[in-house]
């Protein structure tokens, strides 16, 4: 498919009234300056330049990247234990958002109050909620809308790291391909359009990895009539599959950097998003329009690009896109990027120690972070194919593949 226009029409099919417009967007963390600035009141400032890029939607959903919350009580994990002020309901109401996605990694991160919190601040802000709750099986519920006479379903999944719901804890609906595709199927049924939202993949990796394509594009055919994921930081690309627009990753919508040992350019990939557009007609998706967002150097103001960094944005885009239908390259790519991480496991577990070295100290960090790298869909993608290529003795990426996975991580279209 060709994104470089930024529009992409999957049939010839003529503009109608009754057309359904959907727009989604990656993740929204209000932490740091992001939170800060809606704070001291500047919520629709900051969300003032998406008004036209959002001007046509029906309905709009980005991903809640963090709970919504006064009281800090930070459960054990490991990785960053975010937050956000309620107040950041402003700046979803100033934007024109009506759904926020809470299946993700952070929405369990200030534990069950924290959620109970954030659920009562999208419900008082009239914003539906969709992929976390109070236990398992709300979490797990979809949420139903009716919009321009259409019976819409929402489905939302998250790899198992630490936010999961519980049967007696609140948190994030799991990501379970057997028992998801089982839900897309039940949701579809009695639905007109289904979308699913996931949460997952690897974070600043520019290509998806085996285990995500496969799923989601049986997500697609099970029921979905659009698949939409984030979490990577970064973009990935965008296919069809019969029919059905499947987007890796949007990328950060407003974010600001959470981590002070990682530099960040200011053309950071981590600044960069994309706000996707899908026209629905009869029920499926007849055109799809991306509108390429910045929001750096301070996470204070989400802009869509103009000019020549929209065009290498939406060229970039294109390529990444491309990248879905070239299998060999697309291998070539993921091993270089499992050959690059995959050291660090290793290094790690030779830090470890028994199991009973690793169980026996006072400090469970090394616990978690072995709990996490098993559990979580993504780290174990890397665990698994870093080891097995190094037992079979497939060769390291040459100079020429690791250069064009380095490019393609600035944003390199070139690459």
């Amino acid at each position: 498919m060709n994104l470089t226009t930024g529009s992409f029409a999957l049939t010839s099919t003529p503009p109608a009234p009754d057309d359904l417009t959907v727009v989604f967007a990656g993740d929204f963390c209000p932490v740091g300056r992001t939170d800060a600035a809606i704070v001291a009141g500047q919520a629709a400032a900051m969300a003032a330049p998406l008004h036209e890029a959002l001007a046509a939607k029906d309905l709009a959903i980005v991903n809640l990247e963090a709970p919504l919350t006064t009281v800090a009580s930070p459960i054990a994990k490991t990785g960053p234990n975010l937050k956000g002020n309620p107040r950041a309901i402003e700046f979803l109401q100033a934007a024109g958002f009506d759904v926020a996605n809470l299946a993700n990694n952070h929405i369990r991160d200030h534990d069950d109050a924290a959620i109970r919190s954030t659920l009562a601040v999208l419900e008082r802000g009239q914003v539906a909620a969709v992929g976390a709750g109070l236990d398992a099986a709300q979490a797990a519920r979809p949420l139903f809308l009716e919009c321009k006479g259409r019976r819409i379903g929402i489905l939302a999944f998250t790899e198992n790291e630490f936010s999961i719901a519980g049967p007696h804890h609140a948190g994030a609906a799991p990501l379970d391909p057997p028992i998801n595709l089982e839900q897309i199927r039940a949701v579809a049924a009695e639905t007109d359009v289904t979308i699913v939202l996931v949460h997952g993949g690897n974070e600043y990796c520019p290509v998806p990895n085996p285990r995500t394509v496969a799923n989601y594009r049986a997500f697609a055919r099970a029921g979905a009539s659009a698949v939409i994921a984030t979490h990577t930081h970064c973009p990935q690309g965008v296919e069809v599959v019969d029919g059905v627009p499947i987007a890796y990753s949007l990328g950060n919508f407003l974010f600001d950097t959470p981590f002070t040992d990682r530099p960040y350019r200011a053309d950071d990939q981590w600044w960069r998003g994309l706000l996707l557009q899908l026209d629905f007609h009869d029920n499926s998706v007849v055109r799809l329009r991306v509108v390429p967002v910045d929001s750096g150097p301070d996470g204070t103001v989400v802009r869509p690009l103009t000019g020549p960094a929209r065009t290498d944005a939406l060229a970039y885009l294109d390529h990444l896109s491309a990248l879905l239908g070239d299998n060999d390259t697309r291998a070539q790519l993921w091993q270089a990027w499992c050959f690059e991480q995959g050291p660090w496991w290793h290094d790690y577990f030779r830090r470890v120690g028994t199991p009973e070295d690793l169980l026996s100290r006072a400090d469970p960090a090394n616990l978690m972070v072995l709990r996490n790298g098993f559990t979580c869909e993504a780290h174990y993608e890397v665990l698994k194919t870093y080891f097995s290529l190094r037992w079979d003795g497939v060769p390291a990426p040459t100079p020429a593949v690791l250069n064009r996975l380095h490019r393609l991580q600035k944003g390199r279209a070139d690459a």
